[in-house]
């Protein structure tokens, strides 16, 4: 006799799903998401008090420098809108701290973007990082680096300072920019709703390991990019960018498990926001290591020509 294992109910649920018109489902989704939104509301709703406090318990202090990596969504659960956001990650740091967030102008990479771009204009160029990046950028006290590929945004005492000459500097995000006055000042990185794959301070630790890497991380050919100042000054600027091969090669995962089991990334939760904050000296400090130990985050082959990956 043969036993044939019945159909759940989820998968027979899909397969009549799958049957109904497209307007059908549309109806249903929709009818999901206000479900799912009242829910967040009734039962995992919270206020701009309840969030900083969490990020007390999360480990962001008065004076910290935070890059911020968000991701606003009703679902999360915050009853404030993106610039309430804001202003509680800029209470949570002052009076002597500061707030970063990356406003890159592109979903795909550096390389693919300058192909077709014409001219970066720091004032008018929109961030494509989210909504509350693009939030912060139109804000009076914002400043914007002139640099066409990785521009930073910045608030607080030093905000001047950490945005000031990245347009002078040839590596996006190396010595002299941004990332590197972040980790001058011990900066933190936290991410809210956001997976920890935004971690844009990697390409900093990219930088950090490029001369121990078979293959070149950044492109041979120096791009001479055409921006506008904030004083609506037309300027040009050069840039290398990360090469497709590096691009194709990263594995970030392999990162990401050194540190989670270095227990370097601390969680939390609120409502039904996830918050994850890091440390950019203890993420140096775990690449140094790897690096002694001849594992990077990249699909290198080693000798026995098994991937390098731990």
């Amino acid at each position: 006799m043969h036993l044939h294992s019945q159909p759940s109910k989820t998968s027979i649920l899909n397969t009549l799903l799958s049957r109904l018109p497209a307007r059908h489902k549309a109806q249903i989704r929709s009818a999901q998401l206000k479900l799912k939104k009242r829910f967040v509301e009734t039962f995992l709703s919270y206020g701009p008090a309840e969030l900083e406090k969490n990020l007390r318990h999360l480990g962001v202090r008065a004076g910290d420098t935070v890059l911020l990596h968000s991701s606003f969504s009703f679902l999360s659960g915050f009853n404030g809108t993106p610039g309430e956001l804001i202003d509680v990650f800029e209470s949570a740091v002052k009076p002597d701290g500061n707030l970063m967030m990356v406003s890159l102008p592109y979903l795909s990479s550096s390389f693919e973007y300058l192909q077709s771009l014409k001219c970066f204009d720091v004032r008018r160029t929109i961030s494509r990082m989210g909504l509350v990046s693009e939030t912060f950028r139109r804000r009076n006290n914002v400043p914007r680096s002139l640099h066409p590929t990785h521009p930073m945004l910045a608030s607080g005492p030093k905000a001047e300072w950490i945005i000031a000459d990245h347009e002078s500097c040839l590596y996006p995000c190396g010595p002299g920019t941004p990332f590197d006055k972040l980790v001058q000042l011990q900066g933190k990185v936290c991410f809210f709703d956001a997976p920890f794959a935004t971690f844009t301070f990697f390409h900093f630790l990219e930088d950090f390991v490029k001369d121990r890497l078979p293959f070149s991380l950044y492109t041979h050919k120096l791009f001479e990019v055409k921006v506008i100042d904030r004083d609506g000054r037309e300027r040009m600027v050069n840039t290398y960018v990360f090469s497709p091969d590096a691009i194709q090669r990263r594995q970030f995962h392999v990162l990401e498990r050194q540190l989670r089991l270095r227990q370097l990334i601390t969680c939390s939760r609120v409502g039904n926001t996830g918050l994850q904050l890091i440390s950019v000296n203890d993420a140096i400090a775990c690449t140094k290591e790897m690096a002694d130990r001849g594992v990077f985050f990249y699909d290198i082959p080693n000798p026995s020509g098994t991937p390098n990956i731990v």
